[in-house]
């Protein structure tokens, strides 16, 4: 699991010696497709890392009463996801769902918290990952957002002129 963990984005320019404190926290989890490993709005206690398969992070929307995800981004091995599990308010913001048969390993709240107070250098690490990771999402959903704005303003420019 070494060599899978030192690959990881989230573990970019650890040591060594850093990723081993990580691989002695890691806790193994398996999804079957289609299976949820969080919803959104469910508190955050476990960072996960993709270790083989692909989890879908998907938005809950509403149509006409059927609730549908929206898929936003697609984490395969190597990536991260549940940052929320270390920055208030510990709500997941999106759901996930494995698009495939899933391997990954989880890293709760508190063994993350200790590891990152202890050893300051491996916290700025993982908060500069979850700052970047929250700044393209944040673009993501802008585009998405800019993207219905416009696709609604289009439909009413359309029935006025009609």
């Amino acid at each position: 699991m070494d060599e899978l963990l030192s690959q990881a984005e989230l573990f970019q320019g650890l040591t060594e010696e850093e990723v081993q404190l990580f691989e002695a926290i890691a806790k193994p989890k398996s999804l079957r497709p289609g299976e949820y490993l969080f919803l959104l709005g469910d508190t955050a206690d476990r960072l996960y890392l993709v270790t083989k398969g692909k989890v879908d992070l998907c938005l809950p929307i509403s149509l006409g009463g059927v609730m549908k995800d929206v898929q936003v981004e697609s984490i395969g091995p190597g990536k991260a996801m549940g940052w929320s599990a270390v920055v208030r308010p510990f709500r997941f913001t999106l759901s996930a769902r494995a698009a495939e048969a899933t391997e990954l390993v989880a890293f709760t709240r508190r063994d993350l918290l200790e590891t990152l107070d202890e050893n300051p250098r491996i916290g700025l690490n993982i908060f500069t990952w979850i700052s970047e990771t929250v700044g393209v999402r944040l673009l993501k959903m802008q585009a998405l957002w800019a993207r219905e704005l416009q696709r609604r303003l289009t439909a009413e420019a359309a029935s006025r002129a009609g």
